[in-house]
């Protein structure tokens, strides 16, 4: 947040939780219960008691009311002793093994074994020597619809005034980087499958079509099963036959394969769910998803793009074509 929104941020709040104490008090003049301030501030309930009890904690300090980054909190990630650390970069020296495979090998060794994330921090404070490195690749197709990528990111339910868990899909083509996103009500492949339709539709209008989709390994998207008989009786895979669209699926545990529309959702949170200053309605969502998108795909500058909009990129290519 820049420091304007964060002074306005934290003074709405200041002034929700003193007159939050007051109505608790009974000494409030403008509400009588809880109910009338949060209709008149437009916020959850729960949003006035969660806020209320870490500013109370910090001592009343208005820092303490900004929005926490996601993640673990200082004190909760396992630390291992030097022995237990030796004994996992040991292992993973000898057979240069993953992380979830390195923890099937020692889980039954440990008296509380550590998680695959704890065995990926030991792995980065300790990193391989030069020869056993491997390079990024990163790559950047040549022309619209070639590839694309697809994901799904949970929306945080603090969001909207019903407290529902809300999903977005979302489908960015690798060269333009245009990008269409929806909001789902789950996460599912019947949902994520029409809303396929409707994206491959959209990209239709924008002058081309897809021909390959790079998607994780999550249950919305595929079969676990590698029998074709029940691969295509999935809902998303058998949308991606009828449209002649080839499937491409990341390897486990690898998202940077993927790591253009991981990318976007980070943009998305930061510059347009992350500077929501009120509690919304599910359809106040879809209107500030609809009118970020419009910024993203032809106004927001984009640094991978010369810092131009995703739409320019476009043009410029299709005056690159020859006539036909």
């Amino acid at each position: 947040m820049s420091n304007t929104l964060t002074r306005n941020f934290t003074k709405k709040w200041v002034l929700i939780l003193k007159e939050y104490e007051r109505v608790k008090n009974k000494t409030s003049k403008q509400f009588k219960t809880v109910q009338q301030l949060c209709q008149f501030f437009e916020i959850h309930r729960k949003d006035i008691r969660r806020y209320y009890e870490r500013w109370i904690e910090a001592d009343r300090r208005p820092e303490a009311l900004l929005p926490r980054k996601p993640g673990p909190r200082a004190g909760q990630l396992q630390r291992l002793s030097k022995q237990e650390e030796r004994v996992i970069i040991k292992i993973r020296r000898r057979f240069e093994s993953s992380g979830p495979i390195l923890y099937e090998m020692i889980k039954e060794h440990f008296d509380i074994p550590p998680s695959v994330s704890t065995i990926y921090r030991t792995f980065k404070k300790y990193p391989l020597n030069k020869r056993r490195k491997k390079a990024i690749k990163r790559y950047e197709k040549c022309y619209p619809g070639e590839l694309a990528h697809s994901d799904t990111y949970r929306v945080d339910p603090t969001m909207t005034n019903d407290r529902k868990k809300y999903y977005l899909a979302g489908f960015i083509d690798d060269c333009t980087r245009l990008c269409y996103v929806e909001l789902l009500n789950r996460s599912n492949s019947f949902e994520t499958s029409q809303t396929f339709g409707r994206a491959y539709k959209w990209f239709m209008l924008h002058g081309f079509n897809l021909e390959d989709l790079m998607t994780d390994n999550g249950s919305e998207f595929c079969s676990s099963s590698k029998d074709r008989n029940k691969k295509m009786q999935h809902a998303f895979e058998t949308t991606l036959a009828v449209f002649d669209v080839k499937h491409t699926r990341t390897r486990p545990y690898r998202p940077q394969t993927n790591g253009k529309i991981e990318r976007f959702w980070r943009i998305l949170q930061d510059e347009c769910l992350a500077k929501q200053e009120k509690t919304l309605t599910k359809n106040e969502l879809i209107d500030e998803i609809k009118k970020f998108m419009y910024y993203y795909n032809y106004q927001r500058r984009h640094g991978s793009l010369d810092f131009k909009p995703p739409l320019n990129k476009l043009q410029k290519i299709a005056d690159l074509l020859p006539e036909l």
